[in-house]
Protein backbone atom coordinates (compact mmCIF):
# COMPACT_ATOMS: atom_id res chain seq x y z
CA UNK A 1 0.00 0.00 0.00
CA UNK A 2 0.98 4.06 -0.35
CA UNK A 3 0.25 6.24 2.09
CA UNK A 4 0.25 10.30 2.14
CA UNK A 5 2.31 11.60 4.93
CA UNK A 6 0.37 13.17 7.21
CA UNK A 7 2.67 15.78 8.54
CA UNK A 8 1.96 18.40 5.66
CA UNK A 9 0.75 21.79 6.46
CA UNK A 10 -2.72 22.11 6.27
CA UNK A 11 -3.15 25.16 8.01
CA UNK A 12 -4.82 26.85 4.77
CA UNK A 13 -6.83 24.42 3.88
CA UNK A 14 -5.36 23.31 0.75
CA UNK A 15 -2.22 21.43 0.89
CA UNK A 16 0.11 19.02 -0.84
CA UNK A 17 1.18 15.94 0.24
CA UNK A 18 4.21 13.51 0.19
CA UNK A 19 3.21 9.95 -1.09
CA UNK A 20 4.38 7.58 1.28
CA UNK A 21 2.79 4.02 1.65
CA UNK A 22 -0.93 4.09 3.27
CA UNK A 23 -4.15 5.21 1.20
CA UNK A 24 -3.44 3.51 -2.08
CA UNK A 25 -5.17 0.05 -1.67
CA UNK A 26 -6.62 -2.88 -4.23
CA UNK A 27 -10.52 -1.33 -3.99
CA UNK A 28 -10.24 2.74 -3.89
CA UNK A 29 -12.48 3.91 -6.17
CA UNK A 30 -10.50 6.37 -8.92
CA UNK A 31 -12.17 9.21 -11.16
CA UNK A 32 -9.65 9.65 -13.80
CA UNK A 33 -9.62 12.19 -16.69
CA UNK A 34 -7.74 14.09 -19.43
CA UNK A 35 -7.46 17.26 -20.68
CA UNK A 36 -9.93 16.88 -23.45
CA UNK A 37 -12.01 15.47 -20.64
CA UNK A 38 -14.88 17.92 -20.88
CA UNK A 39 -17.33 15.83 -18.51
CA UNK A 40 -15.57 15.52 -14.99
CA UNK A 41 -13.91 12.00 -15.12
CA UNK A 42 -14.16 8.42 -15.53
CA UNK A 43 -15.09 5.54 -12.57
CA UNK A 44 -12.24 3.20 -12.06
CA UNK A 45 -11.29 1.00 -9.44
CA UNK A 46 -7.37 0.43 -8.18
CA UNK A 47 -6.85 -3.06 -8.99
CA UNK A 48 -2.93 -3.60 -7.78
CA UNK A 49 0.17 -2.08 -7.04
CA UNK A 50 3.95 -2.64 -7.60
CA UNK A 51 6.88 -0.87 -7.60
CA UNK A 52 6.25 0.75 -10.33
CA UNK A 53 2.76 1.79 -11.15
CA UNK A 54 -0.62 1.63 -9.70
CA UNK A 55 -2.71 -0.83 -12.11
CA UNK A 56 -6.45 -0.12 -12.74
CA UNK A 57 -9.10 -1.59 -14.43
CA UNK A 58 -11.43 -0.31 -17.34
CA UNK A 59 -11.94 3.85 -16.48
CA UNK A 60 -15.82 3.85 -18.05
CA UNK A 61 -19.15 5.67 -17.45
CA UNK A 62 -22.15 5.69 -19.09
CA UNK A 63 -21.07 7.13 -22.63
CA UNK A 64 -18.08 4.80 -23.26
CA UNK A 65 -14.28 4.39 -21.96
CA UNK A 66 -11.57 6.21 -21.35
CA UNK A 67 -8.65 5.66 -24.06
CA UNK A 68 -5.64 5.34 -22.76
CA UNK A 69 -2.13 5.33 -24.24
CA UNK A 70 1.54 5.08 -22.42
CA UNK A 71 2.60 8.31 -22.16
CA UNK A 72 -0.56 9.97 -21.68
CA UNK A 73 -0.78 12.35 -19.05
CA UNK A 74 -4.03 11.86 -16.46
CA UNK A 75 -5.71 13.50 -13.59
CA UNK A 76 -6.90 11.40 -10.67
CA UNK A 77 -8.55 11.71 -7.87
CA UNK A 78 -10.23 9.78 -4.73
CA UNK A 79 -12.41 11.00 -1.82
CA UNK A 80 -11.70 9.93 1.76
CA UNK A 81 -14.73 9.67 4.01
CA UNK A 82 -14.91 11.94 6.58
CA UNK A 83 -11.62 13.41 5.53
CA UNK A 84 -11.11 14.74 1.94
CA UNK A 85 -10.44 14.81 -1.70
CA UNK A 86 -7.32 13.75 -2.91
CA UNK A 87 -6.08 15.02 -6.43
CA UNK A 88 -3.00 13.29 -8.25
CA UNK A 89 -1.79 14.07 -11.73
CA UNK A 90 0.30 10.95 -13.17
CA UNK A 91 1.16 9.23 -16.15
CA UNK A 92 0.11 6.13 -18.10
CA UNK A 93 3.48 4.22 -17.38
CA UNK A 94 1.92 0.74 -19.08
CA UNK A 95 0.04 -1.20 -20.52
CA UNK A 96 -0.81 -4.83 -20.75
CA UNK A 97 -3.46 -7.99 -21.94
CA UNK A 98 -4.98 -8.22 -18.60
CA UNK A 99 -9.03 -6.74 -18.92
CA UNK A 100 -8.65 -6.83 -14.91
CA UNK A 101 -6.19 -4.27 -14.47
CA UNK A 102 -4.96 -3.20 -18.17
CA UNK A 103 -3.36 0.25 -17.33
CA UNK A 104 -0.80 1.13 -15.11
CA UNK A 105 -0.44 4.64 -13.93
CA UNK A 106 3.40 6.16 -12.65
CA UNK A 107 3.21 6.26 -8.58
CA UNK A 108 2.70 9.89 -7.55
CA UNK A 109 5.50 11.86 -5.88
CA UNK A 110 2.58 13.90 -4.23
CA UNK A 111 -1.18 14.44 -3.75
CA UNK A 112 -3.19 17.30 -3.31
CA UNK A 113 -5.18 17.60 -0.58
CA UNK A 114 -8.39 19.19 -0.76
CA UNK A 115 -11.22 19.91 2.01
CA UNK A 116 -14.66 19.49 0.90
CA UNK A 117 -15.75 22.63 -1.66
CA UNK A 118 -17.79 25.60 0.19
CA UNK A 119 -18.24 26.28 -3.21
CA UNK A 120 -20.45 24.03 -6.24
CA UNK A 121 -17.89 23.58 -8.77
CA UNK A 122 -18.48 22.91 -12.74
CA UNK A 123 -16.07 20.62 -13.95
CA UNK A 124 -15.76 22.33 -18.07
CA UNK A 125 -12.62 22.61 -20.50
CA UNK A 126 -12.46 25.93 -21.53
CA UNK A 127 -10.21 28.15 -23.81
CA UNK A 128 -9.58 31.07 -21.38
CA UNK A 129 -6.28 33.56 -21.12
CA UNK A 130 -4.13 35.06 -18.14
CA UNK A 131 -2.55 37.77 -17.46
CA UNK A 132 -0.04 37.59 -14.89
CA UNK A 133 1.25 41.54 -15.10
CA UNK A 134 4.76 41.18 -16.38
CA UNK A 135 4.02 38.60 -18.72
CA UNK A 136 1.71 38.99 -21.69
CA UNK A 137 -1.65 37.69 -21.62
CA UNK A 138 -0.71 33.90 -21.87
CA UNK A 139 -2.98 30.53 -23.58
CA UNK A 140 -4.56 28.73 -20.58
CA UNK A 141 -6.97 26.31 -20.13
CA UNK A 142 -9.80 26.32 -17.24
CA UNK A 143 -10.47 22.84 -15.99
CA UNK A 144 -13.00 23.57 -13.32
CA UNK A 145 -14.78 26.65 -12.42
CA UNK A 146 -16.69 27.81 -8.86
CA UNK A 147 -18.02 31.17 -7.78
CA UNK A 148 -14.92 31.48 -5.89
CA UNK A 149 -11.86 30.98 -8.13
CA UNK A 150 -11.01 28.65 -11.29
CA UNK A 151 -8.54 26.05 -11.52
CA UNK A 152 -5.67 26.28 -14.90
CA UNK A 153 -3.41 24.87 -16.77
CA UNK A 154 -1.23 26.71 -18.13
CA UNK A 155 3.09 27.12 -19.30
CA UNK A 156 2.78 30.41 -17.10
CA UNK A 157 5.16 29.90 -14.59
CA UNK A 158 3.85 31.41 -11.37
CA UNK A 159 4.55 31.88 -8.35
CA UNK A 160 1.92 31.74 -4.59
CA UNK A 161 0.46 34.54 -4.02
CA UNK A 162 0.95 35.62 -7.72
CA UNK A 163 -2.47 38.11 -9.09
CA UNK A 164 -3.80 37.49 -12.32
CA UNK A 165 -6.23 38.35 -14.46
CA UNK A 166 -8.08 35.43 -15.60
CA UNK A 167 -10.88 35.64 -19.16
CA UNK A 168 -12.36 33.20 -20.32
CA UNK A 169 -16.56 32.85 -21.45
CA UNK A 170 -18.56 30.36 -20.11
CA UNK A 171 -21.63 28.42 -21.72
CA UNK A 172 -25.15 29.77 -20.51
CA UNK A 173 -28.86 28.98 -21.47
CA UNK A 174 -28.79 31.83 -24.40
CA UNK A 175 -25.16 32.85 -24.89
CA UNK A 176 -21.80 32.37 -23.45
CA UNK A 177 -21.05 34.43 -20.17
CA UNK A 178 -18.00 36.44 -20.17
CA UNK A 179 -16.09 35.92 -17.24
CA UNK A 180 -12.76 38.52 -16.56
CA UNK A 181 -11.56 39.27 -13.07
CA UNK A 182 -8.44 39.45 -10.84
CA UNK A 183 -7.53 35.92 -9.27
CA UNK A 184 -4.73 35.18 -6.64
CA UNK A 185 -2.53 32.03 -6.98
CA UNK A 186 -3.42 29.73 -4.06
CA UNK A 187 -2.12 26.39 -5.05
CA UNK A 188 0.56 25.20 -7.73
CA UNK A 189 1.78 22.05 -8.67
CA UNK A 190 3.93 20.44 -12.10
CA UNK A 191 1.55 19.16 -14.85
CA UNK A 192 3.67 17.89 -17.21
CA UNK A 193 4.98 18.17 -20.53
CA UNK A 194 3.32 19.08 -23.79
CA UNK A 195 4.32 16.66 -26.81
CA UNK A 196 6.81 19.64 -27.99
CA UNK A 197 8.55 19.88 -24.47
CA UNK A 198 6.75 22.43 -22.90
CA UNK A 199 6.17 22.53 -19.41
CA UNK A 200 2.62 22.73 -18.26
CA UNK A 201 1.55 23.54 -14.70
CA UNK A 202 -1.41 23.70 -12.75
CA UNK A 203 -3.03 27.15 -10.91
CA UNK A 204 -5.62 27.15 -8.01
CA UNK A 205 -6.89 30.55 -8.22
CA UNK A 206 -9.08 32.28 -5.91
CA UNK A 207 -11.22 35.22 -7.14
CA UNK A 208 -10.56 38.42 -5.41
CA UNK A 209 -12.99 40.47 -4.31
CA UNK A 210 -15.63 39.07 -6.01
CA UNK A 211 -19.00 40.62 -5.34
CA UNK A 212 -21.67 39.06 -4.89
CA UNK A 213 -23.26 39.90 -8.25
CA UNK A 214 -20.41 38.02 -10.53
CA UNK A 215 -21.26 34.78 -8.01
CA UNK A 216 -24.72 34.58 -8.40
CA UNK A 217 -23.37 35.27 -12.52
CA UNK A 218 -21.25 32.34 -12.26
CA UNK A 219 -23.39 30.27 -10.34
CA UNK A 220 -26.14 30.43 -12.28
CA UNK A 221 -24.37 29.17 -15.52
CA UNK A 222 -22.70 26.16 -13.05
CA UNK A 223 -26.65 25.40 -12.63
CA UNK A 224 -27.14 25.14 -16.11
CA UNK A 225 -24.33 23.95 -17.36
CA UNK A 226 -24.54 21.16 -15.01
CA UNK A 227 -28.23 20.58 -15.82
CA UNK A 228 -28.29 20.98 -19.14
CA UNK A 229 -25.30 21.33 -21.15
CA UNK A 230 -23.61 17.77 -22.96
CA UNK A 231 -20.00 18.78 -22.23
CA UNK A 232 -20.41 19.32 -18.03
CA UNK A 233 -20.46 16.61 -15.63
Amino acid sequence: MLEVDTGADRSAGTSETTVGHRFFEPGLSLSVSDLTDSRGGYSCHLAEIDERALWIDLPIRRDGMLSLSVGQLVTARFDRPDDAVYVFDSVVSDRRDDDRAPFGLAVPVSLLRRPRRAHTRLSLVLDASLDAGEHRAADAKVVDLSAGGVKVICEHDLGLGDEVVVRCDVPGPNDVVPIEHAATVRTALLYGRTPGGATLRQYGLRFADADSEMRDRILDTIVWNTTNSPGAG
